[in-house]
């Protein structure tokens, strides 16, 4: 089975599958444990137990996707228009971010690393309002501020380097993270539905 969006249940009304997405990313790009429920209480404060569990199997399933560099926004927003939904789930992601943000004050990275994490953050600010964004940059001192469209072709590359380095940094921390396989045996699927046994996919290095 493909990765898709959450259905998310009737009683949720207010947040969409693409904003709860960018919301699950932030949290995927957390450098110490992060507890799904944290961060639900400020997104969907009506949330009950069964969004918790639908949310955390698809904070795993995503993060499985970014570890084998196979997480692709054009392949996850596929439902109608691709900018609205980048917008949508740029907000998800900025919901959350400041709860992820306060972790990485406290851990220090490569220049290389900053950067790619400033240009996601501009890029998703620039898919929110990007005529906004452009004034305030240009009031920053950037008199040729770039456009979405100059970076968003980029955006899965600078997923995926800001989260091996929140990964990175998880290991760093030596943090007892909790293990999201626990209750899964080795010959049972794996719970990234690649259809694979869980040892010969995920469970590999475990």
């Amino acid at each position: 089975m493909t990765y898709q969006l959450l259905s998310l249940p009737e009683s949720i009304s207010d947040i969409t599958p693409p904003f709860i997405e960018g919301a699950i990313l932030a949290s995927n790009l957390a450098t110490k444990p992060l507890d799904p429920e944290e961060w639900l209480a400020i997104v969907a404060p009506e949330a009950g137990k069964e969004l918790v569990t639908l949310v955390t199997e698809q904070i795993n399933r995503q993060h499985n996707l970014i570890q084998r560099s196979e997480y692709l926004l054009s392949d996850v927003l596929t439902e109608g228009d691709f900018n609205e939904q980048f917008a949508d789930f740029a907000e998800g992601f900025m919901m959350v971010w400041p709860t992820v943000e306060e972790q990485w004050q406290s851990v220090t990275v490569v220049d290389g690393t900053l950067r790619m994490l400033q240009a996601l953050l501009t890029t998703l600010m620039l898919a929110i309002d990007e005529e906004q964004t452009q004034q305030q940059m240009i009031a920053a001192g950037l008199t040729n501020p770039p456009s979405l469209a100059d970076l968003v072709g980029q955006v899965d590359l600078m997923i995926s380097e800001v989260a091996m380095a929140a990964d990175e940094a998880m290991l760093g921390n030596k943090s007892q993270s909790v293990n999201p396989f626990k209750d899964i045996g080795r010959n049972d699927l794996c719970p990234c539905e690649s259809g694979k046994k869980f040892k010969q996919c995920c469970g590999k290095n475990s």
